[in-house]
């Protein structure tokens, strides 16, 4: 009798333990599934800079191709030059969308207008808080465009990111 005595204590004693290492298995599994939650939102975040990048390079190139169609007023011309801060895009509807050129015939130096406000109009559409310029470089070998796109990605600790494309025509 004395030794089932002793069998019946321990058996009493190992169940308290037993969920002691469940409570410190649950506390481990939570503490990771945190981390995966932590680690899915830093994922979306740089997934998100990623296909804003994507959009401003797309729309710069885009703006460089633009101007290489009409190389007659590109290369002699200062109709492409443009600040920040002309001709801005009044919104993002289709009533603010620029057709002037493809519902009537346009010279060249109107299709170089035309092309900056569509430049502006993709920037305010498809990328947050977008700025652009393009200023030229005469250099020895001929001109050089520098096209300079700026948005903000409001999930970063940087206030703007820029896009620079320099490109000779």
């Amino acid at each position: 009798m004395k030794g089932s005595t002793r069998n019946l204590n321990r058996t009493v004693y190992q169940r308290g333990i037993g969920l002691i290492e469940v409570m410190v298995a649950l506390m481990v599994i939570s503490v990771g599934v945190l981390g995966m939650a932590g680690l899915q939102t830093k994922s979306l975040q740089h997934n998100q800079f990623a296909y804003l990048r994507s959009q401003a390079v797309i729309i710069v190139n885009d703006m460089m191709d633009r101007i290489r169609a009409n190389r007659t007023v590109a290369a002699s011309g200062s109709h492409y030059i443009v600040t920040e801060s002309e001709h801005v895009a009044a919104g993002c509807t289709t009533n603010d969308f620029i057709n002037s050129c493809e519902s009537a015939s346009c010279s060249e130096s109107q299709l170089a207008t035309y092309d900056l406000q569509q430049w502006k109009f993709q920037m305010a559409c498809q990328l947050p808080d977008a700025t652009g310029s393009i200023a030229i470089e005469n250099t020895a070998s001929g001109r050089v465009y520098v096209i300079t796109l700026k948005f903000n990605d409001s999930h970063s600790a940087e206030a703007a990111r820029e896009v620079v494309l320099r490109s000779a025509l």
